[in-house]
């Protein structure tokens, strides 16, 4: 881990009904945390600005938390919000800590869906927690996988006059939760522990613990007693039923599915923290995205596979070995050797390469072997004598790559070839290349300290939740022939983390067509941390998600039908005529700030006054102001309105690269009388067929005027158009003329919105 530093924020948050108000930061949270700071004898950790929002942070998701002693409060879920490797199994072993302080006497931890993630985790809880402080073996009692053999064991700690915390990590899987179940259920467990609330903390929340079936479901408006579930889903409901006042607690980098299923499920959260990561995170702001940090290395850590090597076991099985592979191989070997070797710095002792090329073990196995052979015939090469031929033709292709393996180090740091290639062999030598899949034979338990260089090839089990220590290197080679779910893509990065002192030495070899998706998915997470941070709770959350038309938010099958595309591409007309009190509410928001910008406008001149339009250049906050202001009943609209004031949030926030100053507003028609529109009264919206837009002249009308839907200031920013309507068809007792907008996405800035609205739209006569 690299040195941290983390902004302190100052957020305020909304405590749920039954939240502690006062959570004490004790002795066994503070140990935690003097164990992880920076110190005289420990370079790496957190600092001092660290601490204090770690503290922030993890406070605030415990004040969410149900107090220990709440068994008849409402049961909760809260969700926390991390970036992939960032710290998201730091914060909840410090969450355990701050729990023990706190009174609580169990947490369970749902610890992924495969073994090498619950080792993952216990052994953390355990080194963290307990480390060689013998002490604390008095104090946390760890449990995996507990079966109904351990009650008796379970029971004894908890009547331990030193009043430890019982730690349960468990697999994320159905029989391993029955199991806990009857432990849970069992007379002995029940006495002891029948004034006390419980702790659930289900890590990659988003992952196996969702209902398969929500969509099926909500398709056939079924009653709650008439739903299908999902074995993992239905495991983890009943485990909630069996611990009255229970906290469920969700950590996920990739919160897509948990915001946008239903939000009568029980699992939908209520609350949310979002974390802060340290100042040595590197993620996909870095590696794919735009901004002053971006600049360091022009996306020049991002390395493209031909197409013609890019695998898929139908399309491109591919019979050898594809030469981007070996490049990857040398770039490696040549970052441990500049890393490890040359540098040598005490806490870098070795490098990591990740290989992901298909889901199926056997394909995992071709690369494995295509790799081994590989280095075994390199490591013969170096082991002749100088001047041989495939030693010296070895050493050239070395050389060849050695230029971009250093480019991005600076002239003073940066080594000769001729000093790096003495450490080329002893490299190969002290390497170890794993397979980790599920079969038996398979590696999944990592000596890390013993090599120099290690080379993980595999897919599902290196995906989700599995950290590749110091990673420096990774091969990614999947064909993708479709829209792509978001969260799968996000939980790929592997190659993500704290690598600051050797970022340098990073590569990334994907796709073509992976890479516009990373590119699409970075302003998809940045804009949905940016709205998770802005509002307290999740009630306040709009449950809408913004998404590249490249990508889907998750899998299908979890989310109810009701949650829908939103398409910001192109002109869209939109209706503000669904009541007296919408239309007249907007005469007076348009007849302000007609008055305020009376000066403002540029005309453009056309031949007749149907056609002359005017306009400014209005200030995106201004623009935001004037749109919130704006009302519309109809949801379709009100949906669009808060997606678009999201959207220019989004864009105008100055990290971006090149935040948008201003949209252009036009008014459309300004000096004619309102133009007549035919009016559907029942539905209080412009008849069938009848388009707001006017449009462009025909091919014997000298004007050339192109119509109103091309009538946009540039491509560079979103254009808002204004029209005034009268309407033909209308109640003598409703407004004659109203006032609409058309708003306008360029190409460049098309994006989607995935909005869950609810199984039923209100219908009274409030507006949105």
């Amino acid at each position: 881990m690299t040195q941290i530093t983390i902004n302190s924020t100052d957020s305020k948050k909304i405590l749920p009904q039954n939240a502690l108000q006062n959570v004490s930061c004790g002795k066994f949270f503070e140990q935690f945390l003097d164990s992880q700071k920076i110190s005289p004898t420990k370079s790496n950790g957190l600092s001092p600005e660290a601490v204090v929002t770690y503290r922030s942070e993890t406070t605030d998701i415990l004040n969410h938390c149900n107090p220990h002693d709440a068994t008849q409060a409402q049961e909760t879920t809260h969700l926390v919000v991390g970036y992939v490797q960032s710290g998201k199994t730091m914060s909840f072993t410090g969450l355990t800590a701050l729990a023990l302080d706190n009174g609580y006497r169990i947490i369970i931890y749902l610890a992924g869906t495969k073994n090498n993630l619950l080792e993952q985790t216990s052994k953390r809880l355990k080194k963290d927690l307990i480390g060689n402080r013998a002490k604390n073996n008095n104090f946390y009692k760890i449990h995996p996988n507990p079966t109904t053999n351990e009650i008796e064991e379970i029971v004894g700690h908890l009547e331990s006059s030193d009043k430890p915390i019982i730690l349960i990590p468990i697999l994320k899987h159905y029989n391993h939760i029955n199991q806990l179940i009857h432990i849970l259920n069992s007379t002995e467990y029940k006495a002891v522990m029948r004034n006390e609330t419980v702790i659930i903390i289900d890590d990659e929340a988003d992952q196996a613990s969702l209902n398969n079936y929500g969509r099926k479901n909500s398709k056939e408006e079924r009653s709650k007693e008439e739903e299908e579930r999902s074995s993992t889903y239905d495991a983890i409901l009943r485990l909630r039923a069996s611990l009255p006042g229970n906290t469920y607690i969700q950590y996920t980098a990739t919160p897509q599915a948990n915001i946008l299923i239903s939000m009568q499920d029980l699992l939908s959260p209520k609350s949310h923290t979002v974390l802060t990561p340290g100042e040595g995170y590197i993620g996909g702001k870095l590696f794919f995205g735009k901004g002053p940090n971006h600049d360091l290395f022009k996306g020049g850590l991002i390395i493209q596979i031909p197409e013609g090597e890019v695998f898929h076991k139908k399309r491109n099985p591919l019979e050898r070995m594809p030469k981007s592979l070996k490049d990857a191989l040398m770039f490696h070997i040549l970052a441990v050797a500049i890393v490890v070797k040359w540098q040598a710095p005490e806490d870098i002792t070795y490098l990591s390469m990740m290989v992901h090329p298909d889901n199926e073990k056997k394909w995992n196995k071709k690369f494995k072997e295509w790799i081994d052979n590989e280095l075994k015939n390199w490591r013969k090469a170096l082991k002749m004598a100088d001047g041989c031929d495939e030693k010296v033709y070895l050493l050239e292709d070395f050389k060849k790559i050695f230029p971009k393996a250093v480019e991005f180090y600076a002239p003073e740091d940066r080594p000769t070839f001729e000093q790096i290639k003495p450490f080329i062999a002893d490299v190969i030598h002290d390497r170890k290349v794993y397979l980790v899949n599920t079969d038996k034979d398979a590696q999944t338990d990592i000596e890390w300290d013993n090599y120099k260089m290690h080379i993980l090839v595999g897919a599902e089990m290196l995906n989700r939740g599995f950290t590749v220590e110091k990673l420096a290197t990774t091969y990614m080679p999947r064909y993708t022939t479709s829209a792509t779910n978001a969260d799968t893509i996000q939980q790929r990065c592997r190659f993500f983390g704290y690598k600051k002192d050797y970022i340098r030495s990073c590569r990334v070899f994907l796709p073509g067509s992976t890479i516009e998706n990373y590119h699409a998915y970075v302003d998809h997470e940045e804009e949905l941390r940016a709205m998770l941070k802005s509002c307290d709770t999740l009630d306040a959350v709009e449950r809408s998600i913004l998404l590249s038309p490249s990508l889907r938010p998750t899998r299908r099958n979890v989310l109810p039908v009701w949650v829908v595309n939103d398409k910001l591409k192109g002109m869209f007309a939109l209706q503000a005529f669904a009541s007296r009190y919408t239309i007249e509410h907007n005469d007076k928001i348009v007849d302000e700030f007609l008055k305020k910008h009376a000066n403002d406008f540029t005309i453009r001149p056309d031949t007749t006054k149907d056609r002359t339009h005017r306009w400014l250049k209005l200030d995106v906050d201004e623009a935001i102001e004037f749109l919130s202001d704006f009302n519309f009943k109809n949801w379709p609209d009100a949906q669009r309105k808060a997606n678009t004031i999201r959207y220019l949030r989004y864009l105008s926030a100055e990290e971006n690269e090149s935040p948008i100053k201003y949209v252009y507003f036009y008014q459309m028609a300004f000096a004619a009388s309102p133009r007549h529109r035919s009016f559907d009264m029942e539905k209080c919206r412009l008849a069938t067929n009848t388009d707001l837009f006017a449009g462009p002249s025909s091919v014997t009308d000298s004007t050339n005027y192109p119509g109103d839907r091309k009538i946009v200031g540039s491509e560079d920013t979103i254009t808002i158009q204004l029209h005034h309507i009268e309407f033909d068809g209308a109640a003598l007792d409703f407004p004659r003329t109203a006032y609409t907008l058309a708003i306008y996405y360029p190409k460049q800035l098309a994006t989607n919105y995935c909005t869950n609205i609810g199984n039923d739209i209100d219908d009274s006569d409030e507006d949105y």
